[in-house]
């Protein structure tokens, strides 16, 4: 592995040429300048074998030639290293990439990258103001997060691990932004790329390559209705459910719904606490939802997620029949009210799938279509998915007056069969299914005054019990995409309907 000795070989113009070993050559000292103590003159053969050999080493992947890469950089700058106020501009022909543009809360500006060339490896740094100690503690601490992007990224297939980048603080490093790009080992070469950023406000990822682009934003400006970190990652397992289920569903390239789910689960992990009776953030407010009130919130930062694969036409006959799909999936949360006696909120949750793709007509049978009638075997679906979940609460002078749940699932797929060539059905495989239920008596805490503590049932014990209740409840409220289970989810909710 190639070291850096000093900080002036890490300024703009540093070149390295990584190596599968650092072990120094049979005959030569480590560190020695001299010239091994004889010479040795190879037959033909031998030189013939000694060249077989060499064209047959394997080439140094991606993910080796950055393995370790980011520790001995962010070490430099955490020591104290003098950083140039600017950097030469990376090469055309680079392979790849990694650059990490960060301001501090101070307002300077730092940029670091990590690049190849062939067998070079290219480093750039540069800050345009002197760090304080603290900027420079909290540049080192991005060291493992840093490299664990570009492991991600350089890993085949490509992944998204962001999670290192995403919970800095803010009050130290007020942005960071990652742009990274690599070559893929594809005939012909093919790019994937991915811009990520985060701040105060927010985190998002964007990612583009040969098989589609994904893009996840997260708002963290807002932080009142989050739950704990086991809610969080209740719901986020939820989520990436639903993703498998709308991949299955609509033939998704597997490579590229791993990114998206992996960039969805890095930046919605936005939680700080366990205990879900502490109050949480409140944005300004003189209220935060209380531990009923997040019993029926995902407890996620709101979102926008989408995915969308490249459209491919593989019926040159009948060019209209695109393969494609596309996923959209939002949050929004609404907090309303002056005092906590008035206060109000909503949630929403949406989904949407759309999706086209060919099959054979026989199980495992081979599709391959052109131009003669006798390929042109085959069906051609259609999907169109939608699904939505509603909660609201309003109370009024403390008390709670309503509290509704309102979810729906509409699912629509379209199959057309053609066999050599003409077209010998066409059905629509609808399914629908709608849940609506009265929440206030399940989220009223109990009062003794109320009367309803009856026999020998203490009000302890009660209370007890509707905490359980409101656990159990919290497990069937994520989104469904799938019209079959909201029906399942519909026959287990035995609470009152609205009207």
């Amino acid at each position: 592995m190639t070291t850096v000795s000093s900080m002036s070989s890490l300024y703009a113009a540093q070149r390295t040429v990584p190596a599968p070993s650092t072990r120094p050559a049979s005959g030569v000292t480590a560190g020695s300048g001299t010239a091994p103590s004889a010479i040795v003159t190879l037959s033909q053969a031998g030189l013939d074998a000694a060249s077989l050999a060499a064209s047959t080493t394997p080439p140094l992947t991606t993910a080796l030639r950055f393995h370790d890469r980011a520790a001995p950089l962010f070490d430099a700058i955490r020591t104290g290293a003098a950083l140039p106020a600017s950097a030469d501009p990376l090469p055309d022909d680079i392979d790849h990439h990694f650059t990490l543009d960060i301001v501090t809360a101070g307002g300077t500006k730092v940029g670091l990258t990590l690049a190849s060339r062939g067998d070079e490896l290219l480093v750039r740094m540069h800050a345009d103001a002197a760090l304080t100690d603290a900027e420079r503690t909290a540049l080192g601490d991005l060291a493992q997060g840093y490299q664990d992007a570009i492991d991600g990224l350089a890993a085949q297939p490509p992944r998204v691990r962001l999670a290192g980048l995403t919970n800095v603080d803010t009050g130290v490093l007020a942005s960071i932004d990652l742009d990274a790009q690599v070559t893929l080992p594809t005939v012909p070469p093919a790019t994937q790329a991915l811009a990520f950023h985060r701040d105060a406000q927010q985190r998002s990822v964007a990612l583009d390559g040969p098989a589609g682009k994904a893009e996840v934003s997260v708002k963290t400006d807002d932080l009142a209705a989050l739950g704990t970190r086991q809610q969080q990652d209740k719901a986020i397992a939820g989520y990436l459910r639903q993703f498998d289920q709308a991949a299955a569903r609509g033939h998704a390239d597997g490579d590229l719904m791993g990114m998206f789910k992996d960039a969805f689960a890095d930046l919605s992990r936005t939680a700080t606490r366990d205990d879900p009776a502490a109050s949480g953030a409140s944005a300004g407010r003189s209220w935060s939802p209380t531990r009923e009130d997040r019993v029926v919130l995902t407890g996620l930062a709101d979102f926008t997620a989408s995915v969308t694969a490249t459209t491919q036409h593989i019926n040159p006959v009948r060019r209209d029949e695109v393969d494609g799909f596309a996923y959209q999936v939002a949050q929004h949360t609404q907090l309303a009210g002056a005092t906590r006696d008035a206060r109000s909120i909503a949630q929403t949750q949406e989904s949407h799938l759309t999706a086209q793709y060919h099959e054979a007509l026989q199980p495992g049978a081979t599709l391959a279509l052109d131009y003669g009638s006798e390929t042109q075997n085959y069906k051609y679906h259609q999907i169109d998915d939608s699904a939505s979940s509603a909660v609201q609460l309003q109370y009024r002078d403390g008390r709670l007056r309503q509290a509704t749940l309102r979810q729906s699932a509409s699912q629509s797929e379209r199959i057309t069969e053609f066999v050599l060539g003409k077209l010998k059905s066409d059905r629509t495989i609808p399914a629908a299914q709608q849940l609506m239920r009265d929440l206030v008596a399940t989220l009223q805490p109990y009062r003794a005054e109320d009367g309803r503590a009856g026999g020998d049932v203490s009000p302890e014990v009660r209370e007890e019990r509707r905490l359980r209740a409101l656990d159990a409840l919290g497990d069937e409220l994520g989104l469904l995409g799938a019209a079959g289970e909201l029906g399942a989810r519909d026959g287990r909710l035995r609470l009152p309907t609205l009207d």
